[in-house]
């Protein structure tokens, strides 16, 4: 018999089972010593060269830091995003700038019903960073959100966050 949550991989596709999934993986492995940059670009080239990459990257990355408890692979996650969003091209952007990506899987990381550490809080601001490109509605390379949401900004500063 399976699990539910078997049955329901089974249906919509395990995303580890892609080749940018298997390593997304591996590079957000709490094993790991420290971050794999060869395997980040290896990752970044296999996005960037496949049809597919994008949206098999961003399912891998979501299934890695959603309801994950251990802290280390959701730092190591964030490191891959981070490294995806400076290497990889618009059709990788599109999909992480999107609002269903930042709340539903970055801004609910750092919710406090999760006691997220301080660390990993700092690094998820930085990374949905709403900085001039707020202001500006222009895309910015450093920037997740170039076409920044009013509504998030709100919603992270009502919940007490400070954006720089």
């Amino acid at each position: 018999m399976f699990s539910l949550g078997e049955s329901l991989e089974f249906l919509i596709g395990n995303p580890f089972s892609t080749p940018v999934g298997q390593r997304i993986e591996q590079a957000t492995s709490g094993s790991l010593q420290s971050e794999d940059w060869g395997l980040n670009m290896e990752i970044c080239d296999i996005i960037n060269e496949t049809d597919e990459g994008p949206r098999d990257a961003v399912k891998a990355i979501k299934k890695r830091i959603v309801g994950n408890k251990n802290f280390r692979e959701i730092m190591l996650a964030l490191t891959v995003l981070e490294a995806c969003v400076k290497n990889c091209g618009h059709r990788f952007h599109v999909l992480v700038a999107s609002q269903e990506f930042v709340e539903g899987v970055l801004v609910r990381s750092i919710l406090p019903k999760y006691n997220p550490p301080t660390a990993l809080h700092d690094r998820v601001l930085s990374l949905i960073q709403v900085c001039e490109c707020f202001h500006r509605g222009q895309y910015d390379r450093n920037c997740l959100l170039w076409n920044c949401n009013q509504s998030l900004f709100l919603l992270i500063k009502s919940a007490g966050y400070n954006l720089k």
